[in-house]
């Protein structure tokens, strides 16, 4: 698990740095768009799904979701962890 968080984090860093270099805006600016877009498309997903966030309920939920998706996608491929 620990690997592959630190895949997923060096894959944010890479963006990151990408974004820096070919984009005129500034980081912030980019990065306040990105989760502004995110929560509105992640409200519209449970809004369609017709269930409530979990994070609404505990915010460690918020930390927690980045290890969960990252299990789940080793599941699928059969990755033990």
């Amino acid at each position: 698990m620990f690997l592959g968080m630190l895949v997923i984090a060096a894959l944010m860093a890479g963006g990151v740095y990408l974004i820096q270099r070919h984009v005129s805006l500034p980081l912030w600016a980019v990065s306040l768009a990105a989760f502004a877009g995110a929560w509105v498309g992640q409200f519209v997903g449970h809004k369609i799904e017709g269930k409530k966030p979990s994070f609404l309920k505990d915010v460690q939920f918020l930390l927690i979701g980045p290890a969960w998706l990252l299990s789940f996608v080793f599941k699928k491929l059969g990755i033990t962890y």
